[in-house]
């Protein structure tokens, strides 16, 4: 239980690709702190390892079945809720982003290359004022980079992006593991 709260404080913010399966480090930065996990794209699915005060968990969204799915080792469970619920939206960059690019003002500003891939640079508004900014490649349909809040408070950003095959286990609940039910988490 511990570790599900950890992980959902832990703000992360994302999108879709055209390379069908990689891997790369997911760096996230917020103020003085700075966390590194790795990320894993394969086709419809992506899954983010996470690791907090010492406690390891991964979160695996299916984006064809709209489901996010947070695993605790530890514990050997796992819950299940909707990807465009309110807790998995508040918590996945990706997702985020798609919803803000749906919901609000969102402009094309540039062009930059962020780690080694050219992107184009767009702003998310909301009545006029700057939300998120997010630089988005075609070589890989997740923002490569994304700066959040109004102060621009959290930054990702993927590094070391490799393509390859990514084994289909990363995607699955391991056998045994329980499911484990919360309240408005559906």
């Amino acid at each position: 239980m511990k570790l599900f709260m950890k992980i959902f404080s832990f703000t992360i913010f994302f999108s879709f690709t055209c390379f069908a399966q990689f891997t790369a480090d997911m760096v996230v930065t917020e103020g003085e702190v700075v966390r590194t996990n790795k990320f894993y794209s394969q086709n419809q699915f992506y899954r983010m390892d996470i690791e907090e005060q010492g406690q390891e968990g991964y979160v695996i969204v299916d984006r064809n079945e709209g489901v996010t799915k947070v695993v605790m080792p530890a514990e050997q469970m796992y819950m299940e809720m909707s990807s465009t619920g309110m807790q998995s939206m508040s918590n996945d960059v990706f997702q985020s982003i798609e919803k803000q690019k749906e919901q609000y003002e969102t402009n094309l500003v540039g062009t930059e290359t962020i780690n080694g891939f050219e992107c184009d640079k767009y702003e998310v508004l909301i009545d006029g004022s700057v939300v998120s900014i997010f630089w988005q490649s075609e070589d890989i349909e997740y923002p490569i980079k994304v700066v959040s809040g109004a102060n621009s408070e959290m930054v990702m950003e993927l590094k070391n992006i490799v393509a390859g095959d990514v084994d289909d286990s990363m995607f699955q609940i391991p056998d045994g593991y329980t499911k484990m039910d919360m309240p408005g988490m559906k």
